[in-house]
Parts: C-alpha cells; sequence; structure tokens
C-alpha cells in the first residue's frame, strides 16, 4: 500500500468529526447531559414535595389540636359564652380576666390536693366548706372546734369507762375544774430548798385513749388532734411555770414480743429526723424500735407546732424496759397491758 492510498484512508476517517468526536458520540454526550439536568431537577423538586408534606403535617396536627381544644372549650357551658362573645368583638380584657381565674382556680385545686383534699371530696363536701368559711368569719378558730371535739370525746370515754353517766354536765364541769386546779404545778417549799423542782411527766396511754394504729406508729386522728390542743396547751404551762426549754418524748411498749419482722431503722432514721420523711415509713424488729417509732410520730407532730418552735423535742425509746411505776419491769407480764403501751412527755431545762 502506497502512502498516497493511506492518506486519503486517514483524509476520509476524519470528515465528520467534531473536536475528535463523532456526531453520534456527541449525541450521546448531550443526551447524558440532558439526564443529569433532569435528575437535578426531579432531586431539588422532591425535595420541596417533602418539605411541603412535612409542613402539611405540622399544620394538620395542629388543627386538631385545635379541634381537640375547642370540644373541651365548648363543652363549658360559660367558656363557650365567653368566646362566642369574643367573635363578636368581646372585650379582650373580659377574656383575660376569665382565663385568669380559670387559672387561679386550677391553682386553688391543686393545693388542696396535696393538702388531701381530692376535687370530687371539694365537690360533694362544698357546703361543709362554705359553713366553715362562715365561721372563720364570724371569728371561730376552726383549731379551737377541733380541740372542743376533741375534749367532748375524751370527757364521753372517760364518763362511760368510770361509769359517771349519772352525773349531770354542771357536776362533770365542776369534776374537771377540780382536776385541772388539783394538776397545776404547785413546787412544794421543801423541794426548792433542796433543789428539787421537777416537771410533771405528761402519760399518753391507750388505757387513756390515745391509740396509734394497730401494729403501726402512725397516730389515730383523735391522738393527733389531743397533741395538736390539749397536750400543746400543757406543755406550755408546764414551760412558763418551770423555765423549761426541752421537750422529751419516750415510746413506752408492754413485754408481746414482736415477731417475723424486719427492721429499716439504721437505714431510715437519718431520712426521718433530718430530711422531712414521715415517720411512717419506719419498720421496726422489736419493742426497742417500736417505741422509738412511735416517740418520733409524737416528735413529728409536736415539732410542726409553731408554738413549739423554740423548743429541743427529743425522741426516746424505754422499750419494756420501764413499768409504768417508774421501776424496772420485774417480767412477770406478757400480755396485753394497755397502761404499759404509752408515750410519757417529760420537760426539762437545757445544759
Amino acid at each position: 500500500m502506497t502512502s498516497e492510498t493511506v492518506g486519503r484512508q486517514s483524509s476520509s476517517y476524519r470528515q465528520g468529526l467534531v473536536l475528535g468526536l463523532t456526531m453520534a458520540e456527541i449525541m450521546l454526550l448531550l443526551v447524558f447531559c440532558l439526564l443529569i439536568a433532569v435528575g437535578v431537577a426531579l432531586s431539588s423538586e422532591r425535595a420541596k414535595r417533602d418539605d411541603a408534606l412535612l409542613r402539611l403535617k405540622t399544620v394538620e396536627t395542629a388543627a386538631a389540636r385545635n379541634e381537640a381544644a375547642i370540644k373541651t372549650i365548648r363543652g363549658n357551658a360559660r367558656l363557650a359564652e365567653l368566646l362566642d362573645r369574643a367573635a363578636k368583638f368581646a372585650s379582650q380584657r373580659e377574656i383575660d380576666d376569665f382565663w385568669r381565674k380559670l387559672v387561679e382556680s386550677n391553682d386553688a385545686v391543686a393545693r388542696m390536693e396535696k393538702q388531701g383534699v381530692t376535687l370530687g371530696a371539694l365537690q360533694e363536701e362544698s357546703s361543709y366548706a362554705a359553713k366553715l368559711r362562715q365561721l372563720i368569719s364570724e371569728g371561730i378558730d376552726p383549731d379551737k372546734i377541733a380541740r372542743g371535739v376533741a375534749l367532748a370525746a375524751a370527757i364521753d370515754a372517760l364518763v362511760a369507762e368510770r361509769k359517771l353517766g349519772n352525773l349531770t354536765p354542771q357536776e362533770i364541769a365542776a369534776l374537771i375544774d377540780k382536776g385541772i386546779e388539783a394538776s397545776k404545778p404547785t413546787p412544794d417549799d421543801s423541794d426548792r430548798k433542796k433543789g428539787h423542782n421537777w416537771p410533771p411527766i405528761i402519760n399518753l396511754s391507750e388505757a387513756g385513749g390515745y391509740f396509734f394504729a394497730t401494729g403501726s406508729a402512725e397516730l389515730t386522728p383523735n391522738f393527733a388532734a389531743e397533741l395538736r390542743t390539749v397536750v400543746v396547751d400543757r406543755l406550755l404551762e408546764i414551760a412558763e411555770s418551770y423555765d423549761v426549754d426541752v421537750i422529751e418524748v419516750i415510746g413506752h411498749t408492754d413485754e408481746q414480743p414482736v415477731n417475723g419482722r424486719l427492721s429499716n431503722l439504721d437505714r431510715s432514721l437519718a431520712s426521718v429526723t433530718t430530711a422531712g420523711s414521715g415517720a411512717g415509713i419506719l419498720q421496726w424488729a422489736d419493742n426497742a424500735g417500736l417505741g422509738l417509732a412511735r416517740a418520733l410520730s409524737v416528735v413529728e407532730r409536736l415539732s410542726a407546732d409553731s408554738r413549739l418552735r423554740n423548743f429541743r423535742i427529743l425522741p426516746l425509746s424505754a422499750a419494756q424496759l420501764i413499768g409504768t411505776d417508774g421501776r424496772l419491769t420485774r417480767w412477770d407480764s406478757h400480755g396485753d397491758v394497755r397502761e404499759r403501751r404509752r408515750i410519757e412527755i417529760r420537760m426539762r431545762k437545757s445544759v
């Protein structure tokens, strides 16, 4: 093959080329570029669609919440009326005032529930609440009412126990007055000379009507009411007469053994005495622990009274060691002795 023939063939091959590419290759390249452009456009549209769907979902959720709120509001006739009036250009101030009252009412109900008064009880006993409010407005102290009820219950129990049903109310009042006079601290002059002037001990036994819940250190309502009224008043009288500032609460038990219980006193006493946990969380495995748990329940109640805030109130346990005569027990009574199950409260001067 001659060089002339090769030159003709090469010239023929270069015909129809653009930048060294044939028309077919150029068309393929254009198609590829178009596909890339279309892909980018589709991706952008897909992102816009997803964003639009997300916003639509958000709007639908908000609309559903608004619809539920509207249904709830429509269930309240007063609120529905206010909304209708708002739709008719009612005063914004009036709407704000209604919402403020609604929030305040909700806060008041929450505070009542924290104090143990449920909304249902408040609705059912609203008449009693109104009567109580009327008594307060007339200057009558509810604590004095509770004290009067507790005193009446104690008197009725004593009358029944001592079989004094034949006495008239005037005769019972005279006996009480005589007992009060006899119980007032009257230090003997000879004791003063000897430096022996001890305050009287307050004895709160089951036999006297001061009960704990069975197998528990929890105070019964009547016992708690007595502590808050009669006992605190008596402590203040003794403190004024003897110039004392320490109150010792001693838990006593009878000789009945405590069986089948586990104690958490070592773990839980700190949380009761320093962290504000109630004495009701305590568990004991013996009479010493039971006496201490019950003493702590009484200390907890007395410490909550603002009138005793300047006193040091201490819990102690004597278990079953000390009888009602103030002597060491003779271990000759293993049964149910109500007089032995008691709380004794004594007062002294701090060192």
